[in-house]
């Protein structure tokens, strides 16, 4: 069982936990591997996870994790009238070399996948993104990868996978299952040309820091399609991050960053959340533990929506413009909006989330950008 190679939380973080901890805080609520218990019983649990230490394949040099100080002050936070039942797994270590840790990673994946459990990775670089992808091999769905990061990780020189080359890897996998890739909060002066370039000749999409921090509900539909999200914390503002030594002047602020993945909670179809490139000082734990409760206040907040024939659930709008017909549908519940995307060549329909701005465009005889994308890509 993959689940068999996670190590326990340390028993002297639980001995500090359980002398300090209140009632209502999410470590009273959460079930946890220890030494003395094993690995609880996923049998009802939503949300899982795991930490990581895995920085070998890093582009930046990065300092060992201290993920028990992000614990703590996650354990510390309220659980809030929640309805989720959470597992903290423990830590994976680090195997032999960066591909037995990469199989690791796979295995424990595929089986929580399989399980429709939602799984959290705390630790480790941008390159874990690749075995969390092949997870989805046995599967007929085409993946879609979001990263927030002011880089879009696309470079190519080197054959081998690391933080900054990871995305061409799953971009020429032979599995073919990649459908799309998005990255929320890229900085030009940190991006090529060439990247860009290769960005628009593969339809996918990208929003600017500038444009996510001026209307960051730009990012609500993108993370609505999103089956892993990847978070590079190098992508936080100097005072977001407490940390000079890796980061920006500019960047993603604390209340942004909790948006953000909040969205990703919401999202039904969002299977994993990773925080990689981790600074290691207290106001950065503080962070990241609140950017791990908004995104299980996000997942408590579900609401599945998917049979859109159901006039009782959704309103159907027919928008002719002068290049084609397109078809948007309103959920009468959370008032959420798509498009139905539909290609002659490969006979496929799919449901492209949105926004209404994006119905007003149409409305306007303009065809919006995404769902340009999103044919093209079909």
């Amino acid at each position: 069982m993959s689940l068999d190679l996670l190590k326990p939380v340390s028993d002297s973080l639980i001995d500090e936990l359980n002398e300090n901890y209140l009632q209502g805080s999410i470590y009273k609520k959460l079930a946890i591997h220890s030494s003395s218990f094993g690995i609880p019983d996923l049998e009802s649990t939503n949300v899982c996870i795991i930490g990581l230490d895995e920085y070998r394949n890093s582009f930046f040099q990065s300092a060992t994790q201290d993920l028990d100080s992000i614990r703590r002050e996650f354990y510390k936070l309220k659980f809030s009238n929640w309805k989720l039942s959470i597992s903290d797994l423990g830590n994976l270590p680090n195997g032999n070399t960066v591909d037995d840790t990469y199989h690791a990673l796979y295995e424990i994946c595929k089986e929580l996948l399989s399980k429709k459990i939602v799984l959290i990775i705390i630790g480790g670089s941008n390159d874990l993104i690749y075995p969390i992808f092949k997870s989805f091999d046995s599967y007929s769905d085409k993946v879609n990868i979001v990263s927030i990061d002011n880089q879009f990780d696309l470079y190519q020189e080197s054959e081998l996978v690391s933080g900054r080359t990871y995305m061409n890897k799953i971009i020429i996998d032979d599995s073919n299952s990649l459908n799309d890739f998005t990255n929320i909060g890229y900085q030009r002066h940190l991006c090529s040309h060439d990247e860009l370039q290769l960005m628009e000749k593969l339809f996918f999409e990208y929003i600017s820091l500038g444009e996510i921090s001026e209307n960051n509900m730009k990012a609500e539909p993108i993370m609505r399609n999103s089956n892993i999200v990847g978070f590079d914390m190098k992508s936080l503002s100097f005072s977001a991050s407490f940390d000079q030594t890796q980061g920006n002047p500019n960047g993603i602020d604390p209340r942004l960053a909790c948006i953000l993945t909040k969205y990703a909670g919401q999202s039904n179809k969002t299977n994993f959340l990773g925080l990689f490139e981790l600074s290691n000082n207290k106001v950065s734990s503080k962070l990241y533990s609140e950017i791990i409760w908004y995104f299980l206040d996000g997942v408590d907040k579900r609401i599945i929506e998917s049979n859109f024939n159901d006039s009782q659930t959704f309103n159907k709008y027919i928008v002719q413009t002068s290049g084609r017909d397109i078809i948007f549908y309103k959920s009468k519940i959370s008032e959420k909006w798509w498009m139905l995307v539909d290609t002659s060549k490969n006979k496929s329909i799919s449901y492209l989330p949105c926004l209404e701005s994006d119905y007003l465009e149409a409305l306007n005889d303009n065809i919006p950008i995404r769902w340009l994308k999103a044919t093209k890509r079909v």
